[in-house]
């Protein structure tokens, strides 16, 4: 980076500092009543609508404060349940001026036709439907405009404020704050570059053809039209694992369909090199050919070969209901390598089954969804609550779990979820402790 490139990001730098404290001034009020009365409800509704002002940085902290139950104090928890809503689309006018920057002036060149009103609109980017010149579909994943400058300049005063909070609150240590900034930095860095989002769809996409799996299918990354801001795509036509009634004129045999999903994702955990981290039901569908199509691979796991063992000691565990099993994986992915040898096993199996047999509760509205033939909605406050109570009792026993555990965890709920609909009975668990004896 030249010299006066470095201008620039400082001043783009200055100018969102200058714009984020003009917010927290007009605010003012606002800080004089948190120090009143810090839990009233109007105190975290108006924290809400600095952070929805403020932007993306500000709208994925207040949505990790509303996956945190038992971290952050619930009043705090259920407003922020707002954030994890679709956002508000920018017009089609600003999202071109990415275009034009990323694929050149003359980008339309490239298509016959793009929709201006967005399919998908999130804090970091929108997805717009377009057709290639040569009458292909495809979907135009586009950034919203300054997010990477306006995210360095944010996590710093961020950092800084967290910093500041613990030398005069030192009890705020308890809460981890500064290690909060530090994920969501590592989080929003690897969801902003597309390029890194492409290389890991080539990755799943080599990994299926190496296991000659014609039956699952990823959307195929149009190279020439991706950049770090610009992700061009083949459109893939389906419904959400979810949308049984769909699912069922898509393919006679939905079980077959969803034990092949469910087989490939855990496959894919040694034999890819990374998992899918984010199988809500908007990415993983049943296409109208009844194959399976995973989309959107910004949010991926990552574990060292050393941590293999206790990935699959947790599967089966989890199967198992062996609590004791469970603990022992949990002592084995301690990222201190270290503080197992302090744990009292038997009391922290005891600890995680009071947690992890709460999760019956999620499976609240699934008859009435089957008969219904409505989509499943989903309790993720319930989902996050669990998996963050399970790092919270690891925490309280001296293990320090990486990050990846919440994210795998959280996709066995989701499949979980999906079995009781497209094959009830089967064990999600005896599916990863099969793929586990093939590998």
């Amino acid at each position: 980076m030249g010299i006066f490139d470095t201008l620039k990001v400082s001043a783009a730098a200055a100018t969102r500092l200058a714009q984020t404290s003009y917010v927290l001034a007009s605010h003012a009020s606002f800080f004089t009543r948190l120090l009143v009365d810090p839990f009233a409800q109007k105190n975290a509704k108006e924290l809400r609508k600095i952070f929805e002002t403020l932007g993306a940085t500000y709208i994925k902290l207040g949505q990790f404060i509303a996956s945190a139950p038992g971290i952050f104090p619930d009043v705090y928890v259920t407003e922020m349940q707002a954030l994890l809503d679709k956002t508000t689309p920018l017009e089609f006018s600003v999202m071109e001026k990415i275009l034009a920057k990323e694929l050149g002036r003359d980008y339309r060149k490239h298509f016959r036709a793009i929709e201006e009103i967005p399919l998908a609109s999130a804090s970091i980017a929108q997805v717009h439907a377009a057709t290639l010149i040569d009458g292909e579909s495809v979907v135009l994943k586009i950034q919203r405009p300054g997010i990477e400058t306006k995210m360095d300049a944010d996590l710093g005063l961020m950092s800084f404020a967290a910093k500041l909070l613990e030398i005069l609150l030192p009890e705020s240590k308890r809460v981890g704050v500064t290690d909060v900034i530090y994920e969501l930095g590592r989080s929003m860095a690897e969801e902003t570059d597309f390029l890194k989002e492409a290389r890991n769809i080539k990755e799943f996409a080599s990994f299926l053809d190496q296991t000659g799996e014609d039956e699952v299918v990823v959307p195929r990354v149009i190279d020439r039209l991706s950049t770090r801001r610009v992700l061009t795509m083949s459109r893939l036509y389906g419904v959400a694992m979810t949308d049984f009634a769909t699912v069922k004129r898509y393919t006679k045999n939905p079980r077959a369909v969803f034990e092949k999903a469910l087989s490939t994702w855990f496959a894919s955990l040694s034999g890819a090199g990374f998992f899918h981290a984010d199988v809500h039901a908007g990415n993983l569908m049943i296409l109208e050919d009844g194959r399976i199509a995973f989309l959107d691979f910004g949010i991926v796991g990552r574990f060292s070969p050393t941590v293999f063992d206790s990935i699959w000691l947790l599967i089966e565990g989890m199967g198992e209901k062996d609590y004791r099993t469970i603990a022992k994986a949990l002592i084995g992915l301690d990222a201190t390598g270290g503080g197992g040898e302090k744990v009292d096993e038997a009391s922290f199996a005891k600890e995680l089954q009071v947690v992890i047999e709460k999760v019956g509760a999620f499976s609240e509205g699934i008859e009435s969804a089957l008969e219904t033939g409505d989509a499943l909605q989903f309790d993720e406050k319930a989902m996050n609550d669990m998996v963050l109570q399970i790092i919270s009792i690891a925490r309280n026993n001296g293990l320090k779990i990486p990050r990846e555990f919440a994210l795998l965890i959280k996709q066995f709920l989701y499949f979980d979820r999906y079995a009781q609909i497209l094959a009830p009975g089967l064990s999600v668990y005896s599916v990863g402790h099969t793929q586990k004896k093939l590998n």
